[in-house]
């Protein structure tokens, strides 16, 4: 009988046991299984790009720049692409007014910055600055920064953001070994709305790829244009980011 009783009670504590870790359980278990935030709708409606030469459409054939080939793409959905996006310019010149200044560093420019990007009410933002920050030799730490900054600024507002990667170029060996740094923030902090376009543009020592290359070891060609142009088209159509429909 006693031996009866003293299996009931470890019985009963090994229950009282598995009640106790099955409650942390079950509260992780609910949270892992919330649904994932539904891609925001972006189109129909205004959408914006802001960034640096290759978003200006440097190296490209009129008409072939990525950004006008998005445009051509989004018609038929009643999408309209404002672009920014200026020659020589840095993650700096696309800080809101309100960054903090730094100094030794450009201010930002209210012609071409995330708060003008703003004043159209877009939907959603492309930002691309892929490599004047490293050219003129500033920390992979600052890129990230101001580019996260940015996005903030435009999430704040409710829009959505793509972030596009660094893009090779002519630089140096310690240069080319941060873009991957940049990258990989850019993706973490991203996700399903970072593009990926150094490793698809690049050859095989890290810097503009010859078929891809414009001719200034810095900008792509119409064939580097197209290839933004369908990476940053296939995120958008991929509906893991934004939606260009309903479902």
């Amino acid at each position: 009988m006693t031996r009866r009783l003293l299996h009931h009670a470890a019985l009963a504590a090994v229950m009282l046991a598995l009640v106790a870790c099955g409650g942390g359980s079950d509260a992780a278990t609910a949270e892992a299984q919330l649904p994932p935030p539904v891609p925001r709708l972006v189109a129909p409606g205004n959408w914006a790009v802001i960034g640096s030469s290759s978003a200006a459409g440097a190296g490209a054939s009129s008409g072939k720049a990525w950004v006008a080939q998005l445009q051509s793409a989004m018609q038929g959905r009643s999408v309209q692409i404002a672009n920014l996006a200026l020659g020589g310019t840095t993650t700096y010149h696309g800080l809101p007014a309100s960054a903090t200044p730094v100094a030794g560093r450009p201010t930002p420019d209210a012609a071409i910055n995330i708060d003008a990007a703003l004043a159209g009410t877009p939907k959603l933002v492309l930002v691309s600055y892929p490599s004047n920050d490293t050219a003129l030799g500033y920390a992979v730490d600052e890129t990230l920064r101001n580019l996260l900054a940015i996005r903030a600024a435009a999430q704040a507002r409710g829009a959505a953001v793509l972030l596009l990667s660094t893009q090779p170029r002519a630089l140096t060996p310690a240069q080319l070994a941060q873009m991957p740094q940049i990258d990989a923030g850019l993706r973490a902090a991203a996700g399903d709305c970072f593009v990926e376009l150094r490793e698809a543009l690049a050859g095989p020592d890290g810097r503009l790829a010859p078929a891809y290359d414009a001719g200034d070891g810095v900008h792509p060609n119409d064939a580097g244009h197209a290839l933004i142009f369908q990476r940053v088209k296939a995120v958008i159509d991929g509906g893991r980011c934004v939606r260009t429909s309903s479902p």
